[in-house]
């Protein structure tokens, strides 16, 4: 009760002002230059408590968090959003990439053994993959995921090769 006389009022409502200015946002995307990314990650936190099985404001989130340098709140974004999409590629793959970025090669090689190079159509992340192993000098298990991967019956032989090629790999 005292933080109501003595404290910013504005704080009691700040989740309202916040749907709003973003609201104004959907009609007029050029003020979207003018909104603090501060109160991009408050409106989409508040929006994924409501609803945590939206993959895309999970994405979003994350990428914010990244682009305005806040690495450590973008790790927790993307490690609570795989607990609800465990097998999502595109934010393993995002997530790996950050780790690798941020010198935590373990933990990015541990999310991409999640993905199963055998039916994945995404080339980037089995790139990725197949580099990260090779850099880390892992090469039982890079042969077994390029065996894998020339398993893949979702990717054609010609990026297979291609794959091989930029990893100069046989």
């Amino acid at each position: 009760m005292i933080y109501f006389f003595k404290g910013n009022k504005e704080a009691f409502f700040f989740e309202n002002l916040v749907n709003k200015e973003i609201n104004k946002i959907t009609n007029n995307p050029e003020s979207l230059k003018k909104i603090n990314p501060q109160k991009i990650i408050f409106f989409l936190e508040s929006k994924l408590r409501e609803n945590p099985m939206d993959l895309e404001g999970w994405k979003l989130l994350a990428r914010t968090c990244l682009m305005t340098g806040h690495i450590q709140k973008a790790e927790v974004h993307y490690t609570k959003a795989l607990k609800y999409f465990p097998l999502n590629e595109t934010l393993i793959y995002e997530y790996a990439v950050l780790k690798k970025n941020t010198d935590q090669l373990n933990g990015a090689l541990k999310l991409l053994k999640k993905v199963d190079v055998k039916k994945t159509e995404d080339k980037e992340l089995i790139y990725f993959y197949l580099k990260l192993l090779k850099e880390t000098t892992n090469r039982e298990v890079l042969n077994k995921k390029i065996s894998e991967l020339e398993n893949n019956k979702n990717i054609d032989s010609s990026e297979k090769k291609n794959i091989f090629k930029k990893l100069k790999i046989n």
